[in-house]
């Protein structure tokens, strides 16, 4: 991997915060329902911040709150030495996406995953204007639920070059191109993960893990370098001692 130095501010922020914590485990705060969405979200933080180098707070939580009960949230972990990464998939045109970014990052984001069928153009608007905060923007390449192989392994003409390309790779190069800060490949489909990993130059983010049958030893070996979980520790018996058990087994 690139040396830390040579990074962009939010990729060596979160490596940084990942040497410190000793761990690659990115909390996924995704309760599958919560009766008060901001005291679950500071006590998971308080609870697991020792575990863990980030936080991602999804869709599901986020809309149920407001800007003061987000910037709450994103202070404490701040506070407790993680990043934090509103993952929301963007995709929409220029301007919205311009509007919502300034949102998040004025609440206290540190990046945002931002669906690249947005295109070229408007990723790598969305990339220059969280740089311009020291933040950053991650892509999706290839998400871990199993509906995934239906479009983002489907074959596409790029219309760049007139050739036939797998949706996935044709995601993997624009990540790229824009010098985005990241990139998500489930850690359940192998594979692609391996294949990716041999030509990335950006950092690889895979969900997947436990429930949907990712492995951490098996995704460090393809080149996984952070591995977001979520119902596997905030669904456990004790999620404590789940998270110390992922903390463990993500130490290359």
């Amino acid at each position: 991997m690139t040396r830390v130095s040579e990074l962009a501010p939010f990729q060596k922020r979160i490596a940084e915060r990942s040497r410190q914590k000793n761990s690659r485990i990115v909390l996924s705060l995704d309760p599958t329902r919560s009766h008060d969405p901001k005291k679950f979200a500071l006590k998971s933080i308080d609870r697991l911040y020792r575990h863990v180098c980030a936080v991602k707070l999804n869709f599901h939580l986020i809309l149920p709150l407001s800007m003061a009960d987000l910037t709450e949230i994103t202070k404490l972990a701040h506070a407790r030495g993680l990043e934090c990464i509103a993952d929301i998939k963007l995709n929409d045109i220029g301007n919205t996406n311009r509007i919502a970014i300034q949102y998040l990052l004025e609440m206290g984001f540190d990046a945002v995953i931002v669906n690249p069928l947005i295109g070229k153009v408007a990723l790598k608007s969305a990339v220059k204007q969280t740089h311009e905060r020291s933040c950053g923007i991650i892509t999706l390449t290839y998400m871990s639920h199993a509906g995934a192989r239906e479009y983002y392994g489907a074959e596409v003409i790029n219309h760049r070059t007139g050739r036939i390309a797998r949706l996935y790779k044709m995601f993997h190069s624009l990540a790229i191109d824009v010098k985005a800060d990241g990139m998500v490949v489930g850690a359940n489909q192998s594979d692609i993960l391996k294949e990716i990993s041999h030509v990335r130059k950006i950092p690889i983010f895979s969900p997947g893990i436990g429930i949907q049958g990712g492995r951490i030893a098996l995704a460090i070996k393809n080149g996984t370098d952070y591995f977001i979980v979520g119902r596997s520790i905030i669904a456990s018996a004790n999620p404590i001692r789940a998270a110390k058990k992922f903390q463990q087994l993500a130490v290359a």
